[in-house]
C-alpha cells in the first residue's frame, strides 16, 4: 500500500528533512498512511485531495470511491490528529450533466474541507470517455463555476494565511535565495536573502 511504500522511504532513508505527497486519493489513506500523516514529523502537514466534485451524484458519475461525506470526515479526522495540516485539493468545473445545485455542493466544500490550496479547473471533453456522451455543461459555464471555485479558495487561503501571522515555520529556500514553502506548503517570501536548499526557522509577519 502507499501506507507501507512511505514507511519504508523514511525509515531505509533517516537522512530525508522532508516528505510531502500529492494529490493522493482519499481511499488510499488507511491507518497506517494516516498515522504517519499525523504523527511523523518528516512527514510535512499538507494533504492534497483528489477531491474533484463535492456532490455524491457527480463523484458516482467520476467513478470516485468517496463520497462527500467521507471527503470531509477525513478532513476533520486529519485536522484533529494534526491541526497544522493544510489542505489541498483538486476540484473540477462544469462535469457532463452538473447542475447548479451540484456545483453549489462543490463551493460549499470548499470551506466544509478547509480547503485552502486548490487545483480548479474547468472540465474539459476528451473523445470516447464515458463523460464525452454524457450532457455536456455549457463552456463558458465550466469557466464560470471554475472562477468561483478559484474565488472561494482564495477567500479561505487568506483566512488561513492571517492566521499563520506570528508563528514559526520551517521554511525550504528555493532557488530565487528569498522565498520558500513551508511545511503546510505556504508561500513565503523573505525579507533578507538565504542559502537556496537550506531549511530556516522563520516567524511571520
Amino acid at each position: 500500500t502507499l501506507g507501507h511504500l512511505v514507511e519504508r522511504i523514511l525509515r531505509a532513508v533517516p537522512s530525508l528533512p522532508r516528505l510531502r505527497l500529492s494529490s493522493v486519493d482519499g481511499v488510499e489513506i488507511d491507518d497506517r498512511l494516516f498515522d504517519l500523516l499525523t504523527g511523523e514529523e518528516r512527514m510535512m502537514p499538507h494533504v492534497h485531495l483528489s477531491l474533484q466534485s463535492g456532490d455524491n451524484l457527480i463523484l458516482k458519475r467520476m467513478k470516485r470511491r468517496h463520497s462527500r461525506e467521507q471527503a470531509i470526515d477525513l478532513v476533520a479526522r486529519l485536522q484533529d490528529r494534526r491541526p497544522a495540516i493544510a489542505i489541498g485539493a483538486d476540484i473540477i468545473a462544469g462535469f457532463p450533466t452538473e447542475e447548479d445545485a451540484a456545483f453549489e455542493y462543490s463551493m460549499r466544500m470548499v470551506a466544509e474541507a478547509h480547503i485552502v490550496h486548490g487545483h480548479i479547473f474547468p472540465y474539459s471533453e476528451r473523445n470516447g470517455t464515458p463523460a464525452a456522451r454524457m450532457p455536456q455543461v455549457a463552456p463558458q459555464v465550466r469557466k464560470e463555476r471554475a472562477a468561483r471555485l478559484r474565488a472561494a479558495v482564495a477567500q479561505e487561503k487568506a483566512r488561513w494565511q492571517v492566521s499563520l501571522v506570528g508563528s514559526e515555520q520551517n521554511l525550504l529556500i528555493e532557488r530565487d535565495c528569498q522565498s520558500g514553502h513551508a511545511e503546510n506548503f505556504a508561500h513565503i517570501r523573505l525579507e533578507t536573502k538565504a542559502t537556496a536548499g537550506q531549511i530556516a526557522r522563520v516567524r511571520i509577519s
